[in-house]
């Protein structure tokens, strides 16, 4: 019999708990929900590190980010010579392939994959990008911004132009489904990568319309005190432009987000049908995983790099029937680092590089799971004066931001949102207790695994001056490709006026007007080819 095939199912930017199997009532993911039952469902992961580029690293070659030298969506400068999953996979027998959002940097930069078929969010140029290609093939090759619109509509809700049948979410399957076929006779690793649920939040019909904003459940504490907030989050409402939004505004998007996993479902379906029809179930790794999560509104705030659960903690299903438990729980701090040990083991080679791996095999006991319980667990994100650690031990999670040496202490168990910062104002005593031990526990780990610039001269860890000035808010990526086109092909596009309009066409809980067109203009934003224009021309 040949060596197992290993299958990653990879998500960007989704919550642990969006999914009918993690009990949300609301979210409809019968796939997910189908590996869930017929695998172990890792109820407590958590990413490494909680932004793309590092933890796809930490993920690609085991180690935490004082070792790749990726800490946030940086590159390290030289790069350190790690061995990766494909390289070593690839050494010992296997095809490997990676469809969809690698966000690697070069992004050509194979990593020891045979081969790539890539869906990047920004692109430089449309030959470097097999999506752009395939749109341009089937005759959507004149939308601007084809994986929603950045810029000036990044946290707003939209609906894609591009119908399903195109998305780029139908597409991840239908390669990964093609690869399958074509690739069954041998034994392969292949990581399929959506840039979904990541924002912006732009699911096609009918996922767009898919779950009533009446059924949909709002953020928790939107207008949390922002003095009870590390002060990096406090600014949250202006840098994510959503300062203006309404209950049903907010309902909206996660309405949109919860489409765009339901349509990425449906994919996983198909994809899990193609291994059924082929005869590949009873011998393929399935593991359905994220690289970090999304706050969604939660605390007043949107996206990812923060220490809350919701940012931190991921999906993480594993299936490989007769040696994982069919319908298992686990409430293990299982990580992202356990995914190479994982599929080493699956495969049967030995990690041959120093430093040895932190992580540890899912197939570590009878049924799947660590062969030795963790005791604690370090997420870390960032470098220098804006780092942060936590530290998770039991129901305990410790905070540490070096931005103004601002601590949280929750106790999970009876605190499940993170409302009640132990720490913050006169705290009990035995509350200053335990926060002092962790963060000197975190000091400890720091020294041992992370970076030297964590310290100031007395040896404990940084505690830097919190910027003043008023934060400048959306996001100003542009689809940097269009740019790079010819002057026939750049005058077949769309306008970027249309690219905004067309993709809120269909909303009704925000206007142009709601938004910050200040600071859209100013980095260079257009609304060039329509009559809104002179919105931008009257501002001064």
């Amino acid at each position: 019999m040949k060596k197992p095939n290993i299958l990653l199912l990879f998500v960007d930017q989704m919550r642990y708990d969006a999914m009918g199997c993690a009990g949300n009532p609301v979210i409809k993911t019968p796939a997910l929900d189908r590996l869930a039952r017929e695998g172990t469902h890792f109820t407590h992961a958590v990413t490494p590190v909680p932004v793309c580029i590092a933890a796809r690293q930490s993920l690609l070659n085991g180690h935490r980010c004082a070792t790749h030298g990726r800490f946030a969506n940086n590159v390290p400068n030289p790069e350190p010579n790690l061995y990766t999953i494909p390289q070593l996979l690839g050494s010992g027998g296997y095809l490997t392939r990676a469809i969809g959002k690698m966000h690697f940097r070069p992004a050509r930069r194979h990593h020891g994959f045979h081969r790539m078929e890539l869906m990047e969010e920004i692109p430089a140029y449309r030959e470097e990008d097999e999506y752009l290609m395939y749109l341009k093939q089937v005759g959507y090759g004149h939308i601007r911004q084809v994986h929603g619109v950045r810029n000036l509509l990044y946290h707003q809700p939209q609906v894609s132009v591009i119908p399903e049948e195109h998305h780029g979410s139908t597409w991840v399957a239908d390669r990964t489904i093609e690869f399958v076929h074509q690739n069954r006779h041998y034994p392969f690793f292949c990581w399929s990568s959506w840039i979904a649920p990541h924002l912006p939040w732009n699911a096609p019909e009918p996922f767009a319309s898919m779950y009533p904003i009446e059924e949909v459940d709002p953020p928790h504490n939107w207008n949390q005190p922002r003095e009870t907030l590390p002060h990096f989050m406090r600014s949250a409402k202006i840098t994510s432009d959503t300062e203006f939004a309404s209950l049903e505004h907010l309902k909206r998007i996660r309405a949109l987000y919860y489409g765009n996993i339901s349509l990425i479902d449906k994919g996983v379906g198909r994809i899990l049908q193609a291994l059924d029809e082929l005869g590949l179930a009873e011998n393929t790794l399935v593991i359905f995983a994220s690289d970090h999560g999304e706050l969604m509104g939660d605390h007043g705030a949107f996206q990812k790099s923060k220490p809350y659960e919701a940012s931190m903690r991921v999906p993480f299903l594993m299936r490989l029937p007769k040696q994982v438990m069919a319908g298992g729980t686990s409430n293990e701090r299982v990580s992202l680092l356990d995914l190479m040990p994982t599929f080493l083991d699956v495969a049967g080679i030995d990690y041959p590089g120093q430093p040895q791996l932190p992580g540890a095999s899912l197939l570590g006991q009878s049924g799947g799971g660590l062969a030795k319980h963790r005791e604690e667990m370090v997420v870390e994100h960032g470098g220098g004066k804006t780092r942060w650690l936590s530290l998770l031990r039991g129901p305990w999670k410790y905070n540490y931001y070096f931005q103004g040496g601002f601590e949280e202490l929750f106790h999970l168990e009876d605190d499940r949102l993170e409302m009640n910062n132990l720490l913050l104002e006169n705290p009990a005593q035995d509350a200053r207790k335990l926060g002092d031990e962790m963060k000197r526990r975190l000091t400890e780990w720091e020294r041992e695994y992370g970076f030297s610039t964590s310290f100031d001269s007395n040896g404990e860890l940084i505690r830097s001056e919190v910027p003043t000035g008023s934060p400048r808010g959306t996001n100003s990526q542009f689809p940097t490709w269009v740019e790079n086109l010819s002057p026939e092909e750049k005058a077949q596009m769309e306008s970027p006026g249309e690219s905004v309009l067309n993709a809120m066409q269909h909303e009704w809980t925000y206007k142009l007007t709601d938004l910050n067109l200040k600071v859209f203009k100013e980095a260079g934003g257009s609304l060039e080819g329509t009559e809104h224009q002179r919105l931008l021309d009257n501002l001064e």
